[in-house]
């Protein structure tokens, strides 16, 4: 499954815009019914890059592969995540005019890691030329 980053910065925003310090799945049914599997796939490498983490175990999702011959990933509903402020570093640089823009159209094909850094780095001349303003 390809990296979709305009599926990653939509996981985001719904942790950034939570009235809540946590979300579960239970935030997410429209990603869930659209594709169950690809957010369950993102929720991990996010998880992975500690953009987010499990709100108790600060690493359990509640996200389990079921062992059957489709190999499917299957969501414990309520189990509460909460985005971590690498998450909200990201997201807020991902959200920076025309960043997105710029990481689908010239960065799709790097690593999430690579992604990451590219975007604060964006992020960062974005506020250094408008302070130089």
């Amino acid at each position: 499954m390809k990296l979709d980053y305009e599926f990653i910065n939509e996981i985001l925003i719904n942790f950034v815009e939570s009235e809540t310090s946590t979300v579960s799945v239970d935030d997410f049914i429209e990603l869930y019914e659209k594709d169950s599997q690809k957010l369950a796939h993102h929720l991990i490498l996010m998880q992975e890059k500690k953009l987010i983490t499990g709100a108790f175990s600060h690493e359990k999702l509640g996200i389990e592969l079921e062992f059957d011959e489709q190999g499917r990933y299957e969501f414990t509903s309520g189990m509460p995540w909460r985005i971590t402020s690498e998450g909200y570093d990201f997201a807020l640089a991902l959200n920076k005019p025309d960043v997105l823009t710029i990481i689908k159209d010239r960065f799709q094909r790097e690593g999430l890691s690579a992604v990451i850094d590219i975007t604060k780095k964006i992020a960062v001349k974005q506020v250094t030329k408008l302070l130089d303003e």
